[in-house]
């Protein structure tokens, strides 16, 4: 009887034990994940089934195993999520995401034709770049930005204070934020190209058979 249950009933994958209890009007979205906190537990979702995150998308876009890395650390900072869990995600969606990187040059369609209609040439270069090379663009861009400090201060001196205002290090900033605007409009850009439907409202692609992560975590203090 056991036997026969255990065929019935499959095995839910790790990163989808919390899809059911997720509640997607409650959660604010970026270009990585939605997420919301009750109080008592942070809850995320990367995501939604068939729609993947732009920033999700551009790191996942060729296997390369510095950009997995710096995904799942990205993902570690809104809330921690087990290895188990990213893995089985990975392993899911890897065939997907494989299939956009592989879209031969015929399919892309007219920079004309184009969503976003813009007279910066810019646009003209992206359909045409290869997928290994808007994944470095987006994904270096996006370090730059988030790149998140190693150190943990209680409590920060009025001097510290002052130099981290330091208008260098505040332009260094806005430079690296408005460039990663950029790579996110280029990423965009690049798989509408290719005949896929993007959301830049919400900024999610259309990528039927994606399957989201789920994941809740205790809230933090």
């Amino acid at each position: 009887m056991l036997d026969r249950l255990l065929h019935i009933v499959p095995a839910v994958a790790p990163h989808r034990h919390r899809a059911s209890a997720f509640e997607f009007d409650r959660a604010s979205l970026d270009a990585l994940c939605y997420s919301y906190n009750d109080g008592d537990f942070s809850y995320l979702a990367v995501g939604r089934d068939d729609w993947a995150p732009l920033a999700v998308a551009g790191f996942s876009l060729v296997s390369q195993p510095q950009c997995r890395t710096w995904l799942n650390e990205n993902l570690r900072s809104r809330v921690w999520v087990g290895t188990d869990a990213l893995e089985s995600w990975h392993a899911e969606n890897r065939p997907v995401f494989a299939k956009v990187g592989a879209r031969p040059d015929r399919q892309f369609v007219s920079p004309m034709n184009l969503a976003m209609a813009t007279d910066i040439r810019e646009m003209d270069q992206v359909p045409f770049l290869e997928a290994s090379e808007i994944a470095e663009l987006f994904a270096l861009a996006w370090q730059r930005a988030r790149v998140a400090s190693p150190f943990f201060f209680l409590a920060n001196s009025a001097q510290y204070a002052a130099l981290l205002d330091h208008h260098a290090l505040r332009f260094a900033s806005e430079a690296n934020e408005h460039a990663l605007e950029r790579a996110i409009d280029w990423l965009a850009t690049w798989f509408e190209a290719r005949g896929l439907a993007v959301d830049r409202k919400r900024l999610l692609i259309n990528l039927p058979g994606y399957r989201a992560l789920f994941h809740r975590a205790p809230a933090p203090l």
